[in-house]
């Protein structure tokens, strides 16, 4: 047994030393949104202005969105901050996890570098072991990291329990998906099969806890997101949920155990469907390959965008309390008397719902660069393939997200709104609301073709740029930005509508200037080597 596991400590030293960077910037942000919301929530919100919220957190969508209120007879900035913020941070923490784990397991079998690791003096199971105890390390130092700073920070209706209980929760759900990560990628022998089981978990998490949130404690329990928040942070402070999380992430690692020791190296359990015998007319092409390979991706995400849509059209059923009652939407949007209030709140959402957009958008077209930095695209340039089609086919992909990506997100807003409106806005007004802004996504996908031409190892330069395009683009009002730093997103060009007419000439502007940064990437990149 002994053997079984030997060297696991220098190996977990070893992937801390990979992950610091990552984990590093991840724990960062995640302390970073805490502060920033917790802030907002105690000094830009009165006790009435959090009385209104709560008619609107009590709204059955809501609370699918959300999960149930708790403590509503005290309702206080704590509270209102662990309800808005809990559950997407506990999905980004799975996410992260996710990524994390399946990074240092089966994506280094695939490179080949667990045959290397094998090859030394290291037990069988000391490589799995040591990627668990990276990600007990990362989890516990997000957990108390996210504790203290609540407890620093003393917002009203927090105490020094409820702030560790609200990192608990965090750290909890994080180690549930680090031990599912783990188990999926030893059931598949792909590191991209054993992500996407991940997510669907994840997804089916979160739909499990929307359901069972609506009267069945039973079936919202089932899901790991919908466990941990049964703590009731800031109100009851439970800690047997987060025990009960911990034991579940500990039999599911246990599991992923027992399968590693039973597998051969770059075997799964789940058989490997068989490829066709000859590949598809479709594969014959550049764009044909690249399209295979990102098309899940794509899909997901117009998936995510239709949901994401979805969930801010619920929203517009209350917008007279958002844009009449609420002094920080107030500060964040232009007020009219000319407009309903749903029509200037829908300004607000479709600058969210495109910020987001450009998220999938720099994700395909980045394609690339993993494809570089795998070895891939070696083996599609070596044939008779010219640098600037294979370029040429993830802009394409990239392209048809900037597109799609909107488009079903306006889809989700309008369904529901026509549910939750008596009077609900048209659907070409919205989807003319939201392509306004295609031409700011497309200045993105330049930019990030430029960057592969020209900086091809800066790529993440320009998610820095996106988290500024974010912050410029929607709380630049709110933070009192002046008017020529949001000048720098191209956000800050585009017209709201309806409250802004359309001035084609800024449109053409902005499209003109994306066309430019992808004809510098497609001219540098034609003279560049490939850049690992």
């Amino acid at each position: 047994m002994k053997e079984t596991f030997s060297n696991s400590i220098n190996l977990s030293l070893f992937i801390l030393r990979r992950e610091k960077v990552m984990a590093t910037v991840w724990l960062f942000m995640l302390l970073l949104f805490t502060w920033a919301m917790a802030a907002v929530f105690e000094t830009q919100f009165t006790f009435e202005e959090l009385q209104a919220m709560l008619l609107v957190q009590q709204n059955p969508i809501q609370i699918a969105l959300q999960g149930p209120v708790y403590g509503a007879e005290n309702f206080q900035a704590g509270q209102i901050f662990a309800r808005e913020m809990l559950l997407f941070t506990l999905i980004a923490v799975a996410i992260m996890n996710i990524f994390m784990v399946m990074r240092h397991t089966r994506s280094d079998e695939e490179k080949g570098r667990y045959e290397v690791i094998r090859s030394l003096p290291t037990g069988r199971l000391a490589f799995l072991n040591a990627t668990f105890i990276t990600a007990i390390c990362v989890n516990l130092a997000l957990a108390l990291s996210q504790g203290v700073l609540l407890s620093i920070m003393g917002v009203t209706g927090t105490t020094t329990v409820g702030a560790f209980v609200y990192g608990a929760q965090l750290g909890a759900v994080g180690l549930v998906f680090a031990a599912l990560a783990a188990l999926f990628a030893q059931l598949t022998p792909s590191a991209r099969g054993a992500t996407g089981y991940g997510f669907i978990v994840l997804i089916m998490s979160y739909l499990l806890r929307a359901v069972g949130d609506q009267g069945n404690e039973a079936l919202a329990r089932i899901s790991p997101l919908g466990l941990v928040m049964r703590a009731e942070v800031f109100v009851g402070n439970y800690w047997q949920p987060i025990f009960t999380a911990l034991g579940i992430a500990l039999v599911i690692g246990g599991l992923g155990f027992l399968l590693n020791a039973r597998r051969d190296m770059d075997q799964g359990f789940i058989p490997q469907r068989q490829g066709r015998a000859s590949a598809s007319f479709i594969l014959r092409s550049p764009l044909g390959l690249t399209w295979k390979l990102t098309r899940n991706t794509l899909i997901s995400w117009v998936i995510g965008m239709l949901t994401f849509g979805a969930a801010m059209g619920g929203l517009l059923g209350d917008a007279e309390i958002f844009v009449y009652e609420n002094e920080i939407m107030q500060m964040m949007m232009p007020q009219s008397p000319d407009f309903m209030a749903a029509e200037l709140f829908t300004m607000l959402i479709n600058v969210l719902l495109a910020i987001v957009c450009i998220a999938p958008v720099l994700i395909l077209v980045f394609k690339l660069r993993s494809e570089e930095k795998s070895h891939l695209a070696e083996n599609v340039l070596s044939g008779a393939v010219s640098r600037l089609n294979y370029l040429a086919s993830h802009v394409i992909i990239g392209f048809l997200a900037s597109v799609i990506m909107p488009l079903a997100a306006t889809v989700g807003m309008w369904l529901t709104s026509n549910i939750m409106m008596d009077e609900p806005i048209g659907f070409f007004t919205m989807l003319r609301g939201m392509m306004v802004y295609a031409p700011a996504l497309w200045v993105m996908l330049g930019l990030g073709v430029a960057l592969i031409g020209v900086l091809p190892k800066g790529t993440l330069l320009l998610w820095g740029y996106f988290a500024y395009v974010f912050v410029a683009g929607f709380f630049g009002d709110l933070l009192g930005m002046p008017e020529w730093s949001t000048r720098l997103s191209p956000m800050g060009f585009v017209p709201r509508l309806p409250l802004d007419d359309i001035n084609v000439w800024v449109l053409a502007g902005l499209s003109a200037v994306g066309l430019g940064f992808m004809v510098v990437g497609f001219v540098f990149y034609r003279k560049r080597d490939v850049v690992p």
